[in-house]
């Protein structure tokens, strides 16, 4: 494990806030490189290549289905409404999943390209955030398709849907900056974070309904439970995909809350230490 910065070290200059994403949209190129790097090293000596970013949903969605749905009982009397609602869940927690652990290395991934050349870091967790948005979207296109096929049909509120896509992209970027930070300077960061989102996902209606009779949690809990950002976000996502409502405003609040407010505290901690990465990786 490696050590902290010394609080005793000598200080090393970084630009504000608005100068760091100013320095980032400068190198939205280099960016545009490493998320197609990225998607191309994914996919690299897979038969079906691009295919699995549609067909991984798919699969999950099955397996959780089986399990969930019909071993557990989730599904009874609503298989196809399980189903849509397991799917968009599905999606909505890879979408966080898959940048979590990707962002605890890719820090430490690009040791040799942090030690050589002067640049923001910042636009390795970015690229994967922006990679797994991709795999999202393909995901979300998948679903359409399900949805469609299950008799259907999109409502006008998906008009609602680019809003909630912003939210979500907001918070799981904030959370990826914390995680590279943490893995920059934590080699067993990786470790930490499988279980940390583990306990994470146990705890998002993902798999289980919120409300009916076959939810699992209490009533009386279910404020609760929408505290979890991603539930409040996977919530919404249903309401417009599904229910064909308007989102939870209440819900959609608290989800810019605390997108703004895990973007905010990711980026300054990871500016915190991004001048001593190459110390330590």
């Amino acid at each position: 494990m490696s050590a902290m910065p010394s609080p005793d070290a000598a200080p090393i200059f970084r630009p504000g806030f608005l100068a760091r994403a100013r320095q980032l949209f400068d190198r939205r190129e280099t960016i545009r490189y490493l998320v197609t790097s990225n998607l191309k090293a994914g996919h690299r000596d897979k038969v079906l290549g691009h295919l699995w970013s549609m067909l991984d949903p798919l699969l999950f969605m099955a397996v959780y289905y089986v399990v969930f749905g019909l071993i557990f009982g989730q599904a009874a009397q609503r298989r196809t409404e399980f189903m849509l609602y397991l799917f968009v869940g599905v999606l909505a927690w890879r979408f966080l999943d898959a940048t979590v652990s990707q962002s605890a290395l890719c820090i430490r991934g690009n040791r040799g390209l942090i030690h050589e050349i002067n640049f923001p870091k910042a636009i390795f967790p970015i690229a994967v955030c922006l990679a797994r948005l991709y795999d999202f979207a393909w995901g979300l296109l998948v679903y359409v398709g399900v949805l469609l096929v299950a008799g259907h049909s999109l409502s006008p509120m998906v008009v609602w849907l680019p809003l909630l896509l912003l939210l979500q992209l907001t918070f799981v970027t904030g959370i990826a900056f914390g995680v590279a930070y943490l893995g920059a300077f934590y080699a067993d960061t990786p470790n930490v974070a499988t279980v940390a989102m583990r306990l994470w996902f146990y705890s998002t209606p993902i798999f289980y309904f919120l409300e009916g009779p076959n939810a699992p949690i209490p009533e009386r809990f279910r404020p609760l439970m929408l505290l979890n950002p991603v539930a409040a976000q996977v919530e919404n996502y249903r309401r417009v995909l599904i229910s064909g409502g308007m989102p939870d405003f209440s819900l959609l609040a608290y989800s810019a809350c605390a997108a703004a407010l895990a973007l905010i505290v990711g980026f300054a901690l990871f500016g915190r230490g991004e001048g001593t990465f190459a110390k330590y990786v």
